[in-house]
């Protein structure tokens, strides 16, 4: 079933309810201006549709008319879908989804939860109100407290002036701390994946950590499938176990969790020839292409959570109607599954997940950019204008996706598609003292939007981007603003633990340039050559085609009458290579 519909804007839980007869305000300026108007809380419902508790909330507390009448006649209830407006769901969620707040007129804060029944629902609502009316200047007083403590959180958020190499040792000890020797993974109950912890860990074991690090990534792979995280009838993995044994999954199958997944298991069955995880990694393909590409080739962002359907054989299925599918595309979750897509079609040898992340980046760079060079974050699955304008994320992971594709496919033109796309994150999102803020700042943002901030990931991830464009480029400007990114970072990295996977891979990447493989040649007649570099067992190897020739880094290569490659470590290459059976024989010299 699909949620019912009210707007473009609001959407409910499929099953029946009366949540639609609130009259929901979308997210922006107006909502606050009227609560500062009226002199009335905002209610902040934020939502998701793939959220099992979010439909519970609609079929429960928000189909209860005495709630309604309270809503409609005593607040100004907003409504925001989470995966719509990531960066205003990072600022206010409380634990989960739903989350639900009462705001003041200028954003902040009165009190958040998660999903509230409706007796409780009705307590909270009558405190706030009281206190609204009968405490007003006990409220603000905390609320200014508050927004000092904040300011001055922000004003030690300040680079020291050096990358700390230890900061990534920080990273894989709180792995290593967390791993869970029993079921794999990391951590107890609730258990996410963590797919880039596992990158992590193959990495590290390849630098030099050896066997221990790589059974923890193993370990892990292995416990995700033995539990009941992959839907076995249908493919895909759900977003997370509820049990440390990978067992009493959450049933919503989101589509960047499945790209980070496909990533690893195509990684690790490249390196330790596992047949179990390349079957694994061909299922989380054929799982998305069946349900959630679109007609216009991308794909849907998620299937909703329906636990009575996951429960059925596949018989029992076929009589129902499948969990609703998300049909919006959203720019970062996209880009990233298409980085995944080229990365194991890599790994793997599969040319047409190649070819098919090729084409769906130039559908998606065509249909989510902007003027600025940055992209929307929303596209309709029809012809409908593209939403929601100026995410760090989706600019970000668009580039990314870049360099993947322009690695597997040798196309030239999407490297320096990538190099536009960090210009327009310079020009638009970069801060003199050091990191990219989450959001564009139009001067008029409403409620917490007005405080913009330097998210910790997605600096991680900008920094691996630089340094992938200052290895390939040469330009020192690249390197320069990715250290003072990983200097920004350094001294936060504690406290993030296992969520601080990316980080630690740009610092190695940092002090350790990743192993390089340079082909030299048209693109249609290096292929070969470039499926084998791309086949070499190294977690971290980078390949670069130059069509004529021409510089990588401070290094030339010339161009040649047959299609050579060059493998390249920190401080050397070897001679041209014009058989692919002999690049790994080159790696050994080169290491």
């Amino acid at each position: 079933m699909e949620p019912s519909v009210m707007s473009d804007s609001f959407r409910f839980s499929p099953r029946p309810n009366r949540a639609h007869e609130i009259a929901w305000r979308p997210w922006g300026r107006e909502a606050f201006e009227e609560a500062a108007r009226r002199d009335r809380p905002v209610l902040l419902n934020l939502t998701a549709v793939w959220c099992h508790w979010c439909h519970v909330m609609d079929e429960t507390t928000y189909s209860d008319p005495e709630i309604i009448d309270l809503v409609n006649r005593e607040l100004v209830p907003v409504r925001v879908d989470a995966d719509r407006y990531p960066h205003v769901q990072d600022r206010y969620i409380a634990g989960g989804w739903p989350t639900n707040a009462f705001l003041t007129p200028t954003g902040e804060v009165l009190w958040a939860g998660t999903y509230v029944p409706p007796d409780q629902f009705r307590a909270v609502a009558g405190g706030v109100l009281a206190a609204w009316r009968g405490r007003r200047a006990e409220l603000q007083a905390e609320i200014e407290r508050r927004r000092k403590a904040l300011e001055a959180a922000r004003s030690r958020h300040r680079p020291l002036g050096l990358v700390r190499r230890e900061a990534a040792d920080d990273v894989l000890t709180a792995i290593q701390e967390a791993f869970d020797p029993r079921n794999g993974g990391f951590g107890s109950a609730p258990k996410f994946p963590n797919a880039d912890a596992v990158e992590l860990l193959f990495v590290h074991a390849a630098r030099g950590g050896g066997d221990p690090w790589r059974y923890m990534a193993q370990h892990t792979l292995d416990g995700m499938l033995a539990g009941e995280l992959e839907d076995r009838i249908e493919g895909g993995f759900f977003r997370y176990a509820t049990a440390s044994d990978w067992t009493k999954p959450h049933y919503e199958k989101m589509l960047e969790g499945n790209a980070a997944l496909l990533g690893v298991y195509a990684l690790g069955a490249h390196l330790m020839g596992r047949r179990d995880w390349r079957a694994a990694a061909e299922r989380i393909v054929a799982w998305a292409e069946a349900t959630l590409r679109r007609p216009d080739g991308l794909w849907g962002g998620s299937q909703d959570a329906d636990e009575e359907y996951y429960h059925l054989d596949a018989d029992g299925r076929r009589g129902r109607a499948a969990p609703y599918v998300d049909p919006f595309s959203y720019t970062n979750w996209t880009a990233r599954w298409i980085r995944a897509l080229a990365s194991a079609g890599g790994h793997l040898g599969r040319e047409d997940w190649i070819a098919r992340a090729a084409q769906a980046l130039e559908t998606l760079l065509t249909k989510a950019a902007a003027e600025d060079g940055l992209f929307y974050h929303v596209l309709p699955a029809d012809d409908g204008d593209p939403e929601v304008h100026g995410l760090l994320a989706d600019a970000l992971e668009a580039a990314a996706a870049c360099i993947a594709v322009a690695q597997a496919t040798g196309r030239g033109e999407f490297l320096d598609r990538a190099r536009d796309i960090v210009s327009a994150m310079q020009r638009s999102l970069w801060v003199e003292d050091g990191g990219f803020m989450d959001h564009v700042a139009t001067g008029d943002e409403p409620g917490a939007l007005r405080y913009r901030d330097r998210p910790f990931e997605p600096n991680a991830l900008a920094a691996r981007v630089l340094l992938d464009l200052a290895h390939v480029t040469g330009e020192r400007s690249y390197r320069a603003l990715a250290e003072r990114i990983l200097a920004l970072l350094s001294p936060l990295a504690g406290r993030y633990g296992v969520s601080g996977a990316v980080f630690a891979l740009a610092v190695e990447e940092f002090f350790e340039p990743p192993l390089r493989v340079v082909v030299v040649g048209p693109v249609a007649e290096t292929a070969e050559l470039r499926a084998a570099a791309l086949a070499l067992p190294q977690p971290d190897r980078r390949v670069w085609t130059l069509e004529k020739g021409g510089r990588i880094g401070p290094l030339t290569f010339p161009a040649t009458d047959e299609p050579a490659a060059y493998v390249c470590g920190a401080r050397s290459c070897s001679p041209p290579i014009h058989d692919g059976a002999r690049l790994a024989d080159a790696v050994q010299s080169i290491r």
